[in-house]
């Protein structure tokens, strides 16, 4: 099964940037004839849909951000990802708090989404309520201050997801697919736990999710989301919680390793592993893992060149996959004009950024 992520599913595109879009019908055609090449090889494919980046949005200007309560994010540089280095950190502009309105209409658009995922050919969505983006506001105290119907109560801080996946269900086929990403523990001190993150999961099963994928960490704490160890969310018990709490298989990420990831699975940690950056550094890593040429696999570096470049607004590359990108482009053939031009100043940026000593000075200067 494939999942792609990141899909704009409502009419808020603020801080999304280059995004595909199930929002609107223009591309359902375009859409059609990936899902048909994807089915040729006998593959489910999933949309996640993205209401909106939420506390996360970096429109221009001064446009608006909405979230559950007017909180912004705050990274400091411990919790970045290994790889990636701004100097003290990051933080985002304080959201508006949402209306009622504008929820609801964030609610309707991403049913409207789910109709043209189907009508596309699609086989299923997977909701997103992971990270600190806008659905995950709403799902613990310390991101949702509300005192209306989303706020509060376990079932008001679920009700963003309970009503789009019930209203999912009401217009799509039985066999369609309807799963959820879900932030499964953020890890802050004053945050809220894999429990109770896992009691609302159970709420949108109870509305109809088959599925459910853990996303563990927030923005806060993205060194725990794009791990650099193995298997994090299953050592910390936090994969058992929520097993024990639903009846719908679970999804398990950052589990790199074939055999650890078969262990994790047998040990009734989980019922699915779900891979990312190991695909990109070998796209025959599946093939391999059941072959058992374990050996054989390239494995991802975990150094997060990929997720340097989509910071950076850049084509996806991969520092252990020199092919990845450029799957397309003949073998000795010259790559587009373009590339020779954007190529060596993409090199250049990334040495920059990538260079603690120049982000350093960059800080510096900034501060004076």
């Amino acid at each position: 099964m494939i999942i792609v992520g990141g899909i704009s599913s409502t009419s808020s595109r603020e801080g999304m940037g280059p995004a595909l879009r199930f929002n609107v019908d223009i591309f359902i055609p375009e859409f059609k004839q990936l899902a048909d090449v994807v089915h040729g090889y006998g593959t489910p494919i999933i949309a996640e849909l993205v209401p909106s980046l939420g506390r996360m949005s970096r429109p221009p200007g001064d446009g608006r951000i909405i979230s559950a309560s007017p909180l912004n994010v705050v990274v400091p540089e411990s919790s970045l990802p290994h790889g990636i280095r701004m100097p003290g950190g990051f933080a985002t502009r304080t959201p508006d708090e949402a209306t009622i309105g504008e929820i609801q209409q964030y609610e309707r658009e991403m049913i409207e989404s789910a109709a043209r995922v189907q009508r596309a050919g699609w086989d299923g969505v997977e909701v997103a309520a992971h990270m600190s983006y806008f659905a995950a506001s709403f799902l613990s105290p310390r991101t949702n201050w509300r005192t209306d119907e989303y706020g509060g109560s376990r079932e008001n801080r679920a009700r963003i997801l309970t009503n789009t996946v019930n209203g999912i269900r009401a217009i799509t086929r039985p066999e369609f697919v309807v799963g959820l990403r879900i932030l499964s523990n953020d890890y802050m001190p004053d945050g809220q736990g894999a429990g109770e993150f896992a009691a609302i999961a159970k709420l949108v099963e109870e509305a109809g999710a088959d599925y459910v994928a853990m996303a563990p960490g927030c923005y806060e704490t993205m060194n725990l989301s794009a791990t650099s160890e193995d298997g994090y969310a299953v050592d910390c018990g936090d994969a058992r919680v929520f097993k024990s709490a639903l009846s719908k298989p679970l999804f398990l990420q950052a589990l790199h390793d074939p055999l650890r990831a078969a262990q994790a699975i047998a040990d009734g940690h989980g019922d699915v592993v779900m891979l990312a950056r190991p695909l990109l550094a070998d796209p025959e890593y599946a093939n391999k893992a059941c072959q058992g040429r374990f050996n054989e696999i390239v494995r991802c570096d975990r150094q997060n060149h990929c997720l340097r470049r989509l910071m950076l607004n850049m084509p996806m590359r991969c520092s252990v996959n020199p092919q990845m990108g450029r799957e397309h482009r003949k073998s000795g053939s010259l790559p587009p004009l373009r590339r020779i031009v954007q190529a060596p100043i993409e090199a250049a940026l990334l040495g920059l950024t990538g260079s603690k000593t120049m982000m350093d000075l960059v800080a510096l200067a900034t501060r004076k």
